[in-house]
């Protein structure tokens, strides 16, 4: 999904101002170094996510398409067998049944999830500022703080795709001859509906996992201070916000005494 009018404006990013664990010093540098990290796969607390083993459609396994398959597949993986060595193999492949039985592709998930993680770089951002789960869990039990970035800049200096996450019970299905980027795209943002909460939109750059990118500073729309927040902290951050990011608005989270609720209050 490349349609950016119909993404909410600005999309949300959780933090930790002082981090529990040492070695976790980065997460404060989404506002003192305008700094936003594209994780790979396998640094998601969720070890589903982007990482789903693939399944072809039912409909397309044909003894006609596999044998087209495994030929095209062949081609690329031993481009020094000749043609009547290569036939041979398919056919023996086509046999065995390996390929219509999900055999196949089992085996050879492991390849796809490792290329995955080395390739992919994603950003997750969410268009919910008031999440008490997302507070809870990605800014320190409410004591950190959340960053409203703008779409747009993201957009311009990603260069990737970007897309909702897709929360559904089964693994997507692909296409046997599907090369199409959004067949992968699906792959790399569907995840358990019990993420539903979370509301997700994620950057996906090709060829950038685990790299740093910095953004200008009229990118922060938005700062929100935790409910939580130590109140040098809270200071710590209004002064930097209001140094720095000029378009910025600066909210502070309030417990409603009525409902299980947040509220997001401005300070002026």
């Amino acid at each position: 999904m490349n349609n950016l009018e119909i993404i909410p404006q600005p999309l949300y990013k959780y933090r930790q101002w002082t981090e529990p664990c040492v070695d976790k010093q980065y997460s404060r540098r989404i506002l003192t170094d305008n700094e936003i990290y594209l994780a790979s796969a396998d640094q998601f607390n969720d070890p589903f996510d982007a990482a789903l083993p693939f399944k072809y459609k039912e409909e397309e396994l044909t003894p006609d398409n596999i044998f087209r398959k495994l030929w095209q597949t062949g081609k690329e993986m031993f481009p020094d067998l000749s043609d009547d060595e290569l036939m041979r193999k398919c056919y023996d492949q086509q046999r065995s049944g390996r390929f219509s039985n999900g055999t196949y592709w089992k085996e050879s998930y492991h390849r796809f999830k490792e290329e995955n993680i080395r390739t992919f770089g994603i950003v997750s951002l969410t268009s919910k500022r008031d999440n008490l789960l997302m507070w809870s869990h990605y800014s320190n039990s409410h004591q950190g703080f959340c960053v409203g970035l703008d779409k747009f800049i993201l957009w311009n200096l990603i260069d990737g795709a970007l897309t909702k996450v897709i929360y559904q019970n089964e693994f997507p299905s692909v296409g046997l001859f599907d090369d199409e980027p959004g067949a992968l795209m699906n792959l790399l943002s569907t995840k358990s509906p019990e993420w539903e909460y979370e509301d997700e939109y994620r950057f996906i750059k090709f060829d950038a996992a685990g790299r740093v990118l910095k953004f200008p500073d009229d990118a922060v729309l938005e700062v929100i201070l935790g409910y939580r927040m130590p109140e040098n902290e809270k200071q710590e951050v209004i002064q930097l916000t209001r140094e720095k990011f000029k378009r910025a608005k600066i909210f502070e989270c309030k417990m409603s005494l009525e409902q299980f609720k947040l509220y997001v209050i401005p300070i002026l």
